[in-house]
């Protein structure tokens, strides 16, 4: 409820029966609205790549009714201009909102649309909106930016305490309102899976958002927490809350590391889907299996991604639909994912000359896109000179391509440079850039892309020239694309 991932955030509770389908009615009153609508977003399953939506015009008066299909209990968010807010909604729910239009965020506030049958539907949105205001929009009960600075026992302290003021709203708000037990599931399983993710990636979060600081040494029984009865595995009556679902795959990822296997290696995400497929049952297992081949999808090798699709929709026991999904999420990534084979595209060398990126096969390839006119490209040229220098006598290439408007000043520039720049030096014409920029998803300059000695992309987000830790990654991704390949061949 904190910072809630959309993308997962329709609560299927796929332990039960399909419910009969059946609405939700969301009407009230909004005071100084404007000309925006209403607008309600879900997901309608939980490896959704689209969110499904509904909009209603607000009556001149401030007044509106939404009717929404609810087959079963749903999370969704309520927005209104740059007002957002969450809201439950159960099949049959009959909810009265009234806010201020311009403050809805903080003013919201929920009443039974029908006497006393909906008044666990009113008193649960309640609490949402409290707890969001208390605790979702306070960075004091945020782990980012500043309590991941804490030590170990400080960031422990902090996750107990927030959690203990948590469980204590959620018990004020059951007395006032006797919430419904699909909502009391659902909230006592975020607060606990939230408090159970934090906890779970704190060194990683850390080491990744604390500059200038090693990663922490934790002590020797800070994952005991893993042992609880109920956190894991198959938790189901907790499946509804997307923070209980972030958990496991990020569980998962934990013990594929714990275990050897590191995001680098070649069987990284093969290795993670065997160890979900083992340590997963029932409800779970179809929702995490599936998150985990869209990651392979976004970010593996292409024939994993294949092979591990293949698998899912022959065993993981997931709804027809669910598999769908992915192979059309597999059918939009697979032109530019690793394995795939690099888009060719029109490059000159300052002579003006053509080069081909198929003429570099058999070398590791280093693309960067950047712009010499701006100060964000010049600065990485010292960086290239000296990666150049350490990179002698290497199978790899560091390629520089330009996408200057002007030719003659890159030109100019480029041929001047005393001593040379090092690296290939090339420049993409004017008229093929755009097609370049959208071939390579060049989304901001510099930027840069790895290809593989067969062609083939290797690595979609490497580091940057300036980053020191790239020649060792170069010089370790030399031989990685055959790795790949002997994954797949060996049978996944």
């Amino acid at each position: 409820m904190k910072s809630l991932t959309l993308w997962i955030a329709s609560l299927l509770f796929l332990a039960g029966p399909a419910a009969a389908q059946t609405t939700a009615e969301l009407r009230g009153h909004l005071l100084n609205t404007g000309t925006d609508k209403l607008l309600l977003r879900w997901w309608g399953q939980p490896l959704a790549t689209h969110e499904q939506q509904r909009a209603v015009h607000i009556e001149p008066n401030g007044d509106f009714d939404l009717t929404v299909p609810v087959a079963q209990p749903l999370l969704a968010q309520l927005s209104y201009g740059d007002e957002e807010l969450t809201v439950f909604l159960e099949p049959g729910d009959v909810l009265m909102l009234h806010g201020d239009a311009p403050n809805l965020a903080g003013t919201a506030r929920f009443d039974s649309g029908d006497g006393a049958t909906h008044r666990p539907a009113a008193a649960a949105n309640n609490y949402l909106q409290e707890f969001s205001r208390h605790y979702g929009n306070s960075d004091d009960y945020q782990v980012l930016p500043e309590n991941i600075k804490l030590l170990e026992r400080g960031f422990l302290t902090f996750l107990n305490y927030r959690r203990d003021r948590e469980q204590a709203l959620l018990k004020q708000a059951d007395r006032r309102g006797h919430l419904t037990s699909a909502f009391r599931a659902y909230a006592e399983a975020d607060i606990a899976y939230t408090y159970a993710e934090d906890r779970l990636t704190y060194a990683d979060l850390r080491e990744q958002t604390v500059a200038g600081q090693p990663r922490i040494m934790l002590s020797p029984d800070y994952f005991d927490f893993l042992k609880e009865p109920g956190l894991l595995p198959g938790n189901e009556v907790a499946i509804a809350s997307p923070h209980y679902q972030d958990f496991l795959l990020d569980y998962v990822h934990y013990q594929a590391r714990v275990g050897g296997t590191q995001p680098s290696d070649p069987a990284y995400f093969p290795a993670c889907y065997r160890l979900a497929d083992n340590i997963l049952h029932a409800e779970a297992r179809p929702v995490v299996l599936g998150r985990l081949v869209l990651e392979t999808i976004r970010q593996g090798h292409i024939a994993h991604a294949q092979a591990l699709l293949t698998t899912y929709a022959a065993s993981a026991q997931a709804p027809a639909s669910w598999v769908a999904l992915l192979r059309t999420d597999l059918a939009d990534h697979q032109s530019f994912a690793i394995g795939s084979p690099a888009p060719e595209i029109s490059l000159r060398l300052v002579n003006g000359r053509p080069l081909s990126l198929r003429s570099l096969r058999g070398k590791l390839v280093y693309l960067m896109f950047w712009d010499s006119r701006y100060p964000a490209g010049q600065r990485e040229i010292p960086y290239l000179k000296e990666l150049t220098a350490a990179l002698v006598g290497q199978p790899i290439e560091i390629v520089m391509v330009a996408l200057d408007e002007n030719l003659s000043s890159w030109q100019q520039g480029i041929a001047c440079a005393s001593p040379s720049l090092g690296g290939i030096q090339v420049h993409v014409p004017a008229g093929s850039q755009s097609a370049v920029r959208q071939a390579y998803s060049v989304e901001r300059l510099p930027s840069a892309i790895l290809l593989a000695e067969d062609g083939t992309l290797l690595d979609l987000h490497p580091r940057i020239l300036s980053s020191r830790p790239l020649q060792d990654d170069l010089k370790a991704a030399v031989g990685r694309a055959a790795a790949y390949r002997a994954v797949a061949l060996s049978g996944l």
